[in-house]
């Protein structure tokens, strides 16, 4: 029997979230780490910020592995995000583009 409903895919979630990066001026880059399961899909650099993003279908949530690396991530002083939509991704980033860029020629106050 045919399917009828095909729920939707993180896919375009991804493709938004990297062209609305490079649209901004900030490094998204895969993630991957062979052997360990459960890491997150990107990793965002943005000034003052390293963020590894998660990237789910709308209504999705991380799977049990994920949660459990995105804990030891968190553990390590890592900052986790998860996006399931266009909204999450815009928020994320109207987040991160509030941070000063850190001036190299001025030392810490």
């Amino acid at each position: 029997m045919p399917r009828l409903y095909a729920p939707p895919r993180e896919n375009p979630i991804e493709t938004y979230l990297l062209a609305q990066c490079r649209a901004h001026d900030l490094l998204c880059l895969k993630f991957v780490s062979p052997g360990r399961v459960g890491v997150p899909d990107r990793v965002l650099v943005a000034p003052g910020a390293t963020v590894f993003v998660e990237v789910k279908r709308p209504g999705g949530a991380p799977d049990p592995r994920q949660t459990v690396m995105h804990a030891k991530l968190r553990r390590s002083g890592g900052t986790v995000a998860v996006v399931a939509g266009r909204a999450d991704v815009d928020r994320l980033l109207a987040r991160l583009r509030g941070r000063r860029r850190p001036d190299p020629d001025r030392a810490p106050a």
